[in-house]
């Protein structure tokens, strides 16, 4: 579909739904849209729009209109950015002792105390990720509201909202444009708007971001200003010269404006249009407010050109993937009926809710990733200081959120993301210095994206041990190489701080057992404890073995790929003979921790110890069938702990590369009928709605697509986990870490075809395999068969970008 029938095919929706009349059947709208029936009550429920930089939360009140500014750099100093880890390194040859010699308790007392002897003050939070205002536009009515809707089209990023009041129509149209980086509003209606505009704080109550005594931070040197056309706000830290200031043009068709105090009061305006741009400041005297108004005067003031320009962009990278389950004719519900209808069928996902959410992860992924990715909060924020900071979580919350970025076909936030751990990682070799007297890469648990200096750990929470966290930052971007064959991106950007991960390793590892093996020590497995001792520092963590291995082994096929330093390659291949074999305990389980002494805890939130399993390709059925079974053991007995939302999704993910089907959808089933999703289709953290986050939300397409589609290097298995509770369905270009795109996979279990158009980069040999069925498969309609039995590779040749069409059909 090309941009202008889009464009007018949006425009035509929002007219049909601000004439459907109250209990009829809902209008149809497209696959790649989602529409509300009420406005948001609360910050939480509001419909969401982002260009990666700044993002809006639109309330859609019809009089008393909220929409949230946030932009992805304001952070709150609250003066732990800069804190340097304390030089305990000198003591780590007696936390060792300890640890090895099964003194756990007594290792992490030792290391925090002599932390604090050498001036750590206390376990230190992130700045916290704030809103930069709210806008309230207040535009009284003169009858009651009907036929109200509001609504977002995931392929422009545009949120509409409409109604109809004293036989009038009212809209109001918003997006965050990609083209222009700018906010724009339009307000119209078949009568004379009259309203008011002002832009204010936006957060629970001022005591939460003004100054106190008992809290010497915060914000302060509130300036405001309105004039004729233009609306400023500028707001400046306490802690630091950085601060930021947000600028707003008013523009209307025929009738009067008047400034009054710090708001603009409009009357008879046949159209209103609101410019809006969040300008971060490094230094808050020196102000962009000027500079900023020109680049807005600049642009135009005709809306459809502007969301054209971003359209195009945007809409771009959303449609590269389509996913497709609910048939194209049937009629579409509101969020509110999806959310109902799950909730009150908790025994069957209902395909046009997991097809909106689906599509909403991918836009929510898309509309966050910038020169970050996406926060705990994606970019979205309504309080000032919100849980865990709203900051990047890094021991499962970001790898979670963008784990879909390669495989759903969008570089673009595996770019955003590698911005960012750019930034941080040489913060990374300070902490290796500091805390193990290593050279190399150690990150830490938590970041606000511009220092990544490890102080977040205490006796309860020993982050410091946590040894993998370099290591799982970087898997996606070693998996970008593999589904891309980006030379230029592995040899100038990833190789280097490869190396530097496999250099703390190098450096650590130098203590042995009695067979011989390397020790991890300390170590850590987020954010567990095992069942047997009361503190969660440990030795051996499987993570950290797991992503250690894996970081090695992916930098010797790196130098093999290029064909450079065989002395370090040879090094490296050393190294991994002597790592620590993972364990099986006596349920028959994978364990957790392989030092016999520990015991598992299964009842966790965290599943950090299936990290061979997801994200790594370490442990699968073909090439270790013993860890495999221990592996699925320990996932089938584990629990959810407080029922976290990112931990379902985890353990989904970990269903589906265990090839269950069943641990998969239960998992999935779970979050989405259980009080996890807000009206604007967004994630809660928790059950019964407790906190707004994006981890499940960003997550959630990787499910699908790992369920639908696995690969690894000269692999591709179809179907691994997606049974059979979704029939039919369809999805398009997948990308696989074999540099081969699956374009098209087409599935009907009622006839037993499942087809597949399969493309490869590279000239290779691809082993293909249907897992759960004895198969017949067609290639390129050749007459000749191929079949294969249950579990059964089938090997096709591929040429460099041969493209090959299979028709399978399967037998139950």
């Amino acid at each position: 579909m090309n941009l202008t029938k889009t464009i007018a095919k949006t425009y035509l929706l929002i007219v049909l739904l601000a004439s459907c009349q109250s209990g009829k059947e809902p209008q149809k709208t497209t696959n790649k849209s989602i529409y509300s029936t009420h406005p948001a009550e609360k910050w939480e429920d509001a419909l969401i729009s982002g260009n990666g930089k700044m993002g809006i939360m639109v309330f859609g009140q019809p009089e008393n209109e909220q929409v949230i500014f946030n932009h992805e750099f304001l952070y709150e100093p609250i003066g732990s950015e800069a804190v340097e880890p304390p030089n305990i390194a000198k003591y780590l040859p007696k936390t060792r002792e300890l640890l090895i010699n099964g003194k756990y308790e007594e290792a992490i007392k030792f290391s925090v105390e002599m932390a604090k002897k050498e001036g750590f003050p206390k376990l230190l939070w992130t700045d916290p990720y704030h809103p930069a205002l709210v806008m309230k536009i207040h535009q009284p009515q003169e009858g009651s509201i009907e036929n109200y809707k509001r609504a977002v089209d995931f392929e422009t990023g545009e949120i509409s909202v409409s109604w109809n009041s004293n036989t009038n129509n009212f809209s109001r149209h918003a997006f965050v444009s990609r083209a222009d980086n700018i906010i724009v509003q339009k307000l119209s209606s078949s009568a004379p708007i009259d309203c008011s505009i002002v832009l204010e704080m936006q957060g629970a109550e001022p005591k939460d971001w003004a100054t106190r005594k008992e809290i010497p931070y915060g914000v302060s040197n509130l300036q405001q200003s309105a004039g004729p056309e233009w609306l400023t706000f500028r707001l400046d830290y306490n802690l630091n010269k950085r601060g930021y200031e947000v600028v707003t043009k008013v523009i209307k068709t025929k009738g009067d404006n008047l400034a009054k105090n710090d708001s603009i009061s409009i009357k008879q305006a046949q159209e209103v249009l609101l410019i809006s741009k969040i300008v971060p400041l490094e230094d808050f005297s020196q102000s962009q407010l000027e500079t900023t108004k020109l680049a807005i005067n600049s642009l135009g003031t005709n809306y459809k050109e502007l969301l054209d320009k971003h359209a195009q962009i945007h809409s771009n990278i959303f449609n590269r993937l389509n996913f497709t389950i609910y048939p194209a004719d049937a009629p579409r519900h509101s969020v509110e009926e999806l959310i109902n209808e799950q909730e009150s069928n908790p025994d069957k996902i209902n395909p046009e809710f997991l097809e909106a959410m689906f599509n909403m992860g991918r836009y929510a992924l898309l509309s966050s990733s910038g020169d970050n990715p996406p926060n705990l909060m994606g970019i979205w924020n309504g309080a000032w200081r919100p849980a865990w900071s709203g900051d990047f979580t890094t021991d499962a919350n970001i790898n979670l959120q963008i784990s879909s970025a390669n495989i759903a076909n969008m570089p673009e936030a595996i770019d955003s993301y590698m911005k960012m751990l750019e930034r941080i990682a040489p913060d990374w070799e300070t902490n290796a210095k500091n805390i193990y007297g290593c050279k190399g890469y150690l990150a830490g648990t938590r970041t606000s994206g511009r220092r990544g200096l490890h102080t977040h750990f205490n006796v309860p929470f020993p982050g410091h041990f946590w040894l993998a966290g370099a290591a799982w930052l970087l898997n996606p971007c070693y998996e970008y190489y593999q589904v891309s064959g980006d030379r230029e991106f592995l040899t100038n950007r990833l190789l280097p701080m490869m190396e530097k991960t496999a250099l703390f390793f190098e450096d650590f590892l130098v203590e042995k057992d009695q067979n011989g093996s390397l020790i991890f020590a300390p170590s850590y497995s987020p954010e567990n404890s095992p069942a047997n001792i009361d503190v969660q520092a440990s030795v051996n963590a499987t993570m950290d073995i797991a992503a250690a291995k894996e970081a090695i082994k992916n930098l010797i096929n790196i130098y093999n790929e290029l064909g450079i330093k065989p002395e370090n390659k040879a090094r490296l291949e050393t190294l991994l003979k002597h790592f620590p074999p993972y364990l099986i305990n006596e349920d028959g389980a994978l364990k957790e921790w392989s030092t016999p002494d520990l015991e598992d805890n299964y009842n966790h939130r965290h599943v950090s110890h299936l990290y061979p399993v997801w994200p790594g390709l370490e442990i699968n059925p073909e090439e270790t069938p013993k860890l495999f079974e221990a592996s699925k053991i320990a996932a089938l007995k584990h629990g959810s702990g407080n029922e976290s939302a990112h931990g379902l999704m985890h353990m989904a993910l970990i269903g589906a590369r265990l090839k269950q089907p069943e641990l998969l959808y239960k998992n999935l089933r779970f979050m989405l009928s259980n009080k996890f999703i807000y009206k604007g289709l967004f994630t809660s953290h928790n059950p019964n709605l407790k906190i707004f986050n994006s981890d499940a939300l960003c997550s959630l397409p990787t499910v699908i697509n790992e369920a639908l589609v696995f690969s690894r290097p000269g692999f591709i298995e179809l179907l691994p986990a997606w049974g059979e509770q979704i029939k039919t369905g369809k999805i398009t270009n997948i990308l696989c870490r074999t540099q081969a795109i699956i374009k098209e996979l087409e599935w009907d279990f009622e006839k037993g075809v499942i087809t597949c158009t399969i493309q490869s980069k590279k000239a290779q040999d691809i082993q293909l395999m249907i897992r759960h069925y004895d198969t017949t498969w067609t290639i390129d309609d050749n007459t000749a068969n191929n079949i294969t039995k249950k579990g059964e590779p089938l090997t096709i040749p591929f040429a460099k970008n041969d493209t090959k069409t299979l028709k399978i059909s399967i037998n139950k």
